[in-house]
């Protein structure tokens, strides 16, 4: 990965975390290490896979060369972080078993901690170890969920990026004010971008917006799309906590949203009214940052442990709580969602449209 690759230059030392060692598909999970029964049937030597140390263990100091190459001091503590999504959970406390988080960046994560490994029997969901010695994690990747409103905004909103510039706000606060104008289901238009996670076929449709209304262009335009792109992300994270709720035999009472995407004031609510639940922001939202430094500070003993400093460190913006009669028409909308998703899928399948995105050997 290439954060050992980081710690490598930095250090000398050849080593790597369980939370990112274990998205290698080489870990046995349950021993946060190398499987080596995995390692054989893939004919690999066992001298290539680094020596495994937990996050927040102090791996050596700076290197020589290493402080020449960047102005670090001799002496520097070199810390074992941990993978981006796991560190995140880290900066906004979610070390306790259930918690349930949605990561709002270019990427989303639908997320739950676990005291033992779960295994998806139907390889949709993957799991891989936290960052936190003695606990796992599972998750749903949404493709580009953010990526797509940065695209939007580029691609049709330069009078936005214009105006925001003038008024000195965020372009995404203009089209997040004209997109809350707009009712739940966005007007009839379906977005079609990321699809639930399912790794046996790990493909997405061809991005789309369906079902314009051309008779009424003021109820079908620029607000209605951009608030579709928006559901479109919460539809995925519902997706991908349904099928966590089912392998892990609990139901989510409250999720915490972090990231960029939970930035903005209508998104937020759109994942609260699409859940049905309680959405929480933390006043840090760039927690994968703060994670990392949570890991520096307890190999350096500023903190006595990464467990606690997270609950301790985490501290909150507001509470959102879902609008009931938005959430019985979203449910009704997400089925609808699924159909048409899954019918855009097979035109992929076909060859008839290019999809967002494929994995290898899908």
């Amino acid at each position: 990965m290439i954060s050992d690759w980081i710690i490598y230059k930095l250090s000398g030392k050849f080593v790597t975390d369980p939370s990112a060692g274990s998205s290698s598909d080489l870990f046995q999970l349950s021993k946060r290490t190398w499987s080596n029964e995995i390692i054989e049937w893939c004919g690999l030597p066992n001298r290539i896979f680094p020596d495994v140390l937990e996050p927040g263990t102090v791996v050596g100091d700076v290197t020589t060369k290493a402080c020449n190459e960047t102005g670090l001091t001799v002496n520097t503590k070199v810390v074992m972080g941990g993978a981006d999504t796991q560190l995140a959970l880290i900066g906004v406390g979610a070390v306790d078993t259930y918690c349930s988080t949605t990561i709002g960046g270019t990427f989303w994560q639908q997320t739950v901690v676990t005291e033992k490994p779960l295994i998806d029997p139907k390889m949709r969901l993957r799991t891989l170890c936290h960052a936190v010695p003695g606990q796992w994690m599972t998750e749903g990747i949404g493709f580009y969920c953010g990526l797509t409103t940065r695209w939007f905004r580029d691609a049709f909103c330069q009078h936005e990026k214009e105006l925001a510039e003038k008024e000195n706000v965020d372009p995404y606060y203009l089209l997040e004010k004209q997109a809350a104008e707009v009712p739940p289901g966005s007007n009839g238009i379906i977005p079609i971008f990321s699809d639930t996670m399912n790794a046996k076929r790990w493909m997405h449709a061809a991005p789309s917006f369906i079902q314009f209304d051309i008779e009424h262009p003021n109820k079908s335009g620029k607000k209605e799309c951009f608030r579709a792109i928006e559901e479109s992300a919460a539809y995925v994270s519902l997706g991908h906590m349904k099928i966590i709720e089912t392998i892990a035999h609990h139901k989510t009472k409250e999720v915490v949203f972090c990231g960029g995407a939970s930035k903005g004031f209508l998104w937020p609510q759109i994942l609260a009214d699409v859940f049905g639940i309680r959405i929480k922001v933390p006043i840090v939202k760039e927690s994968t940052a703060l994670g990392a430094a949570i890991c520096a500070g307890a190999g350096t003993g500023i903190f006595h442990d990464i467990k606690t400093a997270g609950k301790n460190l985490t501290r909150w913006e507001r509470t959102l709580e879902p609008n009931q009669n938005n959430h019985e028409e979203y449910q009704a909308l997400f089925k609808k969602w699924n159909q048409v998703y899954n019918q855009m899928l097979d035109m992929v399948e076909e060859g008839i449209l290019q999809p967002m995105w494929r994995a290898a050997g899908t």
